[in-house]
């Protein structure tokens, strides 16, 4: 994410920079519900590091929609920090999905599988618990990532039952 702060504004926005490189220091033109305005980038690429970041985001899910447009999985967005000293849980987490029809998922597993691998190395252990920071409900996992693989484990709940038939019936 970048970091930036719109002149008239104390507060700092987060944006994705899209694969561009963008430092500190250098001006950019964001669209907002005003129109095009300029704004300091007060901090360039970095990943997120606090997880009121993650909790606060309210990201424009029509806008998220149009990432990726024409690919296999269309507007979907997980992010994720490390929790705050003292949490029951290593890292929160949210994910978006808007192209794929769910405006923000309560609990992802497959995201998480991702997630794993990645904090794994960065905290430096491979068993993590991760909190899914749905708005009002949200999901806890842990997840152990050995070699190619990440083992799940947490509460579920059936939501739906069916058969799946790989054959006509004869």
């Amino acid at each position: 994410v970048v970091s930036i702060k719109f002149k008239n504004r104390g507060k700092s926005y987060y944006f994705s920079p899209n694969k561009l490189s963008i430092r500190t220091g250098d001006k950019v033109i964001v669209e907002t519900s005003k129109g095009l305005e300029i704004a300091d980038v007060v901090r360039g690429n970095h990943p997120v590091e606090d997880e009121a970041v993650v909790r606060a985001l309210r990201p424009d899910l029509g806008a998220l929609a149009r990432i990726g447009e024409g690919a296999a999985e269309p507007g979907n967005v997980v992010v994720a920090a490390p929790a705050r000293p003292g949490a029951a849980y290593d890292v929160v987490s949210r994910f978006f999905a808007p192209g794929s029809g769910i405006p923000e998922d309560p609990t992802t597993g497959s995201a998480h599988c991702i997630l794993a691998p990645l904090f794994a190395g960065r905290l430096g252990r491979t068993t993590l618990r991760f909190h899914q920071a749905y708005p009002g409900r949200g999901g806890d996992l842990e997840c152990e990532v050995r070699a190619d693989r990440t083992l799940l484990r947490g509460r579920a709940v059936t939501v739906a039952e069916t058969t799946l038939r790989l054959q006509p019936r004869a």
